[in-house]
């Protein structure tokens, strides 16, 4: 299972809060799967100050598209999990 934390939310802002309030560890846990929880951190270059996923064309204006630079980062961690 996949979580994409929005928007100010990655562990660099709020710690663990996202994966202990989501309850999606313990989801998981009762479906027999695995939570990866990758992070989009915040940056002044590329101005990204709120730690957003590239919903706009910060990483470039490839962003929207599966060889965009955060898409294939997902996948290779999804397909590092064995998935």
């Amino acid at each position: 299972m996949l979580a994409l934390h929005g928007c100010l939310s990655a562990q660099q802002l709020l710690g663990t809060s996202f994966a202990e309030k989501g309850n999606l560890d313990t989801y998981a846990d009762t479906n027999d799967l695995v939570v990866l929880y990758p992070q989009a951190v915040s940056s002044l270059w590329p101005v990204n100050p709120q730690g957003c996923w590239d919903w706009f064309g910060y990483t470039g204006s490839d962003y929207a598209v599966k060889s965009a630079p955060q898409m294939t980062a997902i996948v290779s961690m999804v397909h590092a999990l064995g998935a």
